[in-house]
C-alpha cells in the first residue's frame, strides 16, 4: 500500500548523554523514511548540538534541522517548538536517549491509512536499561501497556480507546505516539497554555476529535535511566509522592478545562469533575499529613488500581507519622 502521507518527526534535546547516536541511528534507519525531522535543542550546556550537526553533516541529512534555544525552556516548551516547525501530514513525536525499531513508522503509519477516522495513535513499548537490554515487568491481564491501561486490550492488535480511559491516568508516553497536522494545530491553539503534559493533552484531544486508538505492539525501547525526565518511576517517600498528589490534583483540573473547550458530553465532564474532586482530597490529605483524609476515597467507584494507589497512600503517610513521633 503506498503510502499517502508526509510524515515529520519531533525530537527534543538536552544535554544528552551516550545514548544519543544510538536514537539518531534509529530515526535514519526506519523502514519507512521520514520526509522531516525537526529537532529543538534546550539550550545544551555540554557537546549535544555539536554532536547533532555532525551526525547531520556526516550522513548529509539535508531534511534535519536543529532549532537551538538561547535560554532553557523545560521540555514541554521544547516540544511546543517542535511541533510548531513540523509540517507533515503525520507527526511522530520522539526523545533523544530511546531505541526506535526499525519498522515503527511503518507499521503506525499503515493504521492511519487503514483507519481514516484515526486521528492519534499509540503504540506499546519495551522498557530496556542503559545497555538495550530488556527489563521484564509484571503486567495484569486485566491490562494493558505495562498497567498503564487499566482495562483488556486486544493482544497484538488496535484497541479504540476513549476520553474514559485518559481521565484518570496518561497510558501513552510521548514516545509512543503519532498523530495528524490538524491534531497538532488544535493542540498548539487551544491547549498549550494549559499545566498538563503535552503527550496526554494530544491524547485527550484526539479522544473528542475523533478517534484515538492504541496499538498493542511494542515499537520502541523506552529507555529507563536516572537521567530521565519522565519515566516509569515508583514513588515511594513521603515528600516525593506528595508532590505528585499536588501535581495531579492540578492536572486533572486542568483536563476539566480541556475538555471543556473540546465541548466534551455532559456525561464525560461529570466523570471529570468527580475525578477532580477525588484528587483534591488526595492531595490536600499529604498536605495536612491527614491519613484520615484518604479513608472516605476507598469507597469510590474509581478506574481499577486506584485503590492500589490509595494503598501506596496510606502506607506512605502513616510511615511518615511515625518517623516524625520517633523523633
Amino acid at each position: 500500500m503506498p503510502n499517502r502521507f508526509t510524515i515529520s518527526c519531533a525530537l527534543t534535546t538536552w544535554n544528552s548523554n551516550e545514548y544519543l547516536e544510538k536514537q539518531l541511528d534509529s530515526l535514519q534507519n526506519q523502514t519507512l523514511p521520514f520526509d522531516e525531522v525537526i529537532i529543538v535543542d534546550d539550550a545544551s550546556t555540554n557537546d549535544t548540538l555539536k554532536r547533532l550537526k555532525a551526525y547531520i553533516e556526516t550522513h548529509h541529512l539535508s531534511h534535519w534541522k536543529v532549532v537551538e534555544h538561547a535560554a532553557n525552556q523545560g521540555f514541554v516548551a521544547t516540544f511546543q517548538d517542535a511541533l510548531q516547525a513540523a509540517t507533515g501530514d503525520l507527526i511522530f513525536l520522539c526523545d533523544h536517549d530511546d531505541l526506535w525499531y526499525p519498522d515503527k513508522v511503518q507499521i503506525m503509519t499503515q493504521q492511519f491509512d487503514l483507519r481514516p477516522n484515526l486521528q492519534v495513535l499509540a503504540c506499546s513499548f519495551d522498557l530496556i536499561d542503559g545497555q538495550d537490554n530488556q527489563i521484564a515487568d509484571k503486567v495484569s491481564t486485566r491490562r494493558g501497556n505495562h498497567n498503564l491501561i487499566r482495562k483488556p486490550v486486544v493482544h497484538g492488535g488496535f484497541t479504540p480507546m476513549g476520553l474514559e480511559d485518559l481521565t484518570a491516568y496518561n497510558f501513552a508516553p510521548g514516545c509512543t505516539l503519532a498523530f495528524k497536522k490538524e491534531i497538532k494545530d488544535l493542540y498548539l491553539n487551544k491547549a498549550k497554555d494549559l499545566d498538563l503534559p503535552h503527550d496526554w493533552a494530544i491524547s485527550v484531544i484526539g479522544s473528542l476529535s475523533g478517534q484515538l486508538g492504541y496499538l498493542d505492539l511494542p515499537l520502541i525501547g523506552y529507555r529507563q535511566h536516572e537521567a530521565n525526565t519522565l519515566g516509569l518511576s515508583r514513588r515511594n517517600k513521603y515528600e516525593a509522592r506528595k508532590k505528585a498528589a499536588i501535581q495531579e490534583a492540578h492536572q486533572k483540573e486542568a483536563l476539566e478545562t480541556l475538555a471543556g473547550r473540546f465541548q466534551a458530553s455532559q456525561v464525560q465532564m461529570r466523570t471529570i469533575r468527580k475525578t477532580v474532586r477525588v484528587y483534591t482530597r488526595r492531595a490536600k490529605a499529604f498536605e495536612n499529613h491527614n491519613p484520615l483524609g484518604l479513608m472516605p476515597l476507598f469507597f469510590l467507584s474509581m478506574p481499577s488500581g486506584f485503590k492500589l494507589t490509595l494503598g501506596m497512600d496510606l502506607k506512605t503517610i502513616l510511615e511518615s507519622r511515625g518517623a516524625k513521633n520517633e523523633c
